[in-house]
């Protein structure tokens, strides 16, 4: 049984640990805040080191080969709908398959319209799907792509062509393919219904 003596000596032996832990470490927080006899201030204390950096994509390379592909097609697919011709644009070293049969598709209906395309689209593709596996490696790119300044125009009169569409922002897909180790856009969809 403890008598009130020994409870209070007990309690008073735990205020006094207390107070000593509390006096050490405002000694040890003010000791590495103050000034050494020369006057200069303590260095800071070490940081951690730092976290290691995220592992690099291993497929990044490819990723913006796809990319500056995509960007080279649309920059054909421009001067053919620009021109009104396929020749001296490069399109066939960018697109192949579906994809150049579309784009000569179109071109043919601007040119039996008298139509030209100004301007230029707004682009933001990214690629969502990298399969190096396949035979041949293929690729998907997905783009919300904003046609508000990519203008069908009448070429004799310059006027701008009434179009039926008011949204101007599309999602696209384009599938890529590498091929003799270059990577060609095969085929794409525009979404009509799907906005961004």
């Amino acid at each position: 049984m403890t008598t009130a003596r020994q409870h209070h000596t007990r309690t008073a032996h735990h205020r006094l640990l207390a107070v000593a832990a509390v006096a050490v470490t405002a000694t040890a927080l003010t000791t590495g805040c103050s000034k050494d006899d020369k006057g200069k201030a303590s260095p800071p204390p070490a940081s951690p080191s730092a976290s290691p950096s995220p592992t690099p994509d291993p497929q990044a390379a490819e990723k913006t080969a796809m990319l500056a592909v995509y960007r080279a097609f649309w920059d054909a697919q421009l001067k053919v709908y620009a021109t009104g011709t396929m020749k001296d644009t490069g399109i066939e070293k960018v697109g192949t398959d579906k994809a150049y049969a579309k784009v000569q598709t179109t071109r043919i209906y601007y040119v039996d319209n008298g139509f030209v395309m100004t301007g230029a689209p707004g682009l933001s593709p990214a690629v969502t799907r990298v399969d190096m596996a396949a035979t041949p490696p293929s690729a998907t790119i997905t783009d919300c792509i904003d046609s508000t300044n990519y203008i069908k125009i009448e070429k004799q009169s310059g006027k701008p062509v009434e179009t039926l569409d008011k949204n101007r922002r599309h999602v696209a897909t384009y599938t890529a393919l590498k091929i003799g180790g270059a990577w060609q856009i095969r085929d794409f969809e525009i979404s009509r219904d799907q906005l961004c």
